[in-house]
């Protein structure tokens, strides 16, 4: 139906309206006024003078009622719809007085402090998040005797970004050395949506016992990038006996596994995430699988405590 025959419809049902109600009076009019006596006729004419008038105004308030829903409709997308809510300067007491009523005011006094830890947690940079990231963990001893380890790392993922400008992406890694002469690491593999990405390794950086290692990727073009990495990584047991992954973004399922040779015991421990991470059992005595299934937060993740044994 087009707008213009809307309009003539509208116009016609007004019309209508008030013949109906003029009508109505009139038949009011006729039973009180003009028919003195009481008889049928007079009954019959106040009856049909109700049901004319009632008729209109119920009319009237229906469509009122239509309308006053249909506004309250628009209203409602108004204030909660995006593009409201995009143009406001300052979300904060709106974000704030939402809350209250989600955590149902249980604790006032501390309402604002809870706010700045969720938002903590909020992507507020290039980077949304990681999707399905997979990393693969194998160790194999160098000098069993003096703890020498090689750890091999083969990690995957999608990386989510919050739109396609350039930006830089860091793949860092710390190891606790004592004896520089033991160390040594390098990503020797590396592809982005399945092409090979040029390596340049940044100076290694000593900071307190520690030797921080990174390797920047320069992404553009896109909203989602497919990671993959190779990393080789010598060191002692002895020294370094932690081997974690601590979210730097949030993830969305996390998928791990470590392969570790006689010699060495190994404990799984969550770090932080709100539910423990699922088994996934495998016929390979001296491996350690889990999945988490859900969100792991920023600063989250895990940790293989490793000790060596005789």
């Amino acid at each position: 139906m087009s707008k213009n025959s809307i309009l003539s419809y509208n116009n016609f049902r007004t019309g209508s309206a008030w013949i109906l109600l003029i009508l109505g009076i009139g038949l009011y009019a006729i039973g009180y006024f003009w028919i003195n006596t009481d008889n049928v006729w007079k009954e019959i004419s106040i009856k049909l003078g109700d049901i004319l008038v009632i008729g209109v105004i119920l009319g009237y308030l229906s469509n009122a009622a239509q309308f006053l829903g249909i506004f309250k409709k628009d209203l409602q997308d108004i204030i909660y719809g995006k593009d409201f809510v995009s143009q406001l300067k300052d979300i904060t007491p709106l974000w704030e007085n939402i809350t209250k009523q989600m955590f149902k005011n249980k604790f006032p006094s501390i309402h604002k402090d809870f706010l700045k830890v969720i938002n903590g947690y909020l992507p507020n940079n290039e980077v949304s998040y990681y999707n399905d990231y997979e990393a693969n963990t194998t160790i194999d001893w160098i000098n069993k005797e003096k703890g020498e380890i090689e750890v091999t790392d083969i990690r995957s993922f999608e990386l989510i970004a919050d739109n396609d400008k350039d930006f830089i992406f860091p793949l860092t890694t710390w190891t606790t050395v004592k004896d520089e002469a033991q160390f040594s690491q390098q990503i020797i593999d590396l592809t982005v949506n399945g092409k090979k990405y040029e390596i340049k390794n940044s100076e290694p950086v000593k900071d307190d016992g520690q030797i921080r290692n990174t390797v920047e990727i320069k992404l553009s073009g896109s909203t989602k990038y497919e990671i993959k990495y190779t990393r080789k990584k010598r060191y002692n047991i002895n020294d370094d006996y932690y081997i974690g992954f601590r979210a730097k973004y949030i993830v969305n399922k996390l998928r791990v596994c470590l392969d570790y040779p006689d010699g060495i015991k190994a404990m799984f421990i969550c770090r932080g995430t709100q539910k423990d991470f699922d088994d996934i059992r495998s016929a390979r005595e001296r491996r350690i699988e889990k999945k988490y299934r859900g969100l792991i937060l920023p600063r989250q993740g895990y940790v293989f405590v490793l000790q060596k044994i005789d």
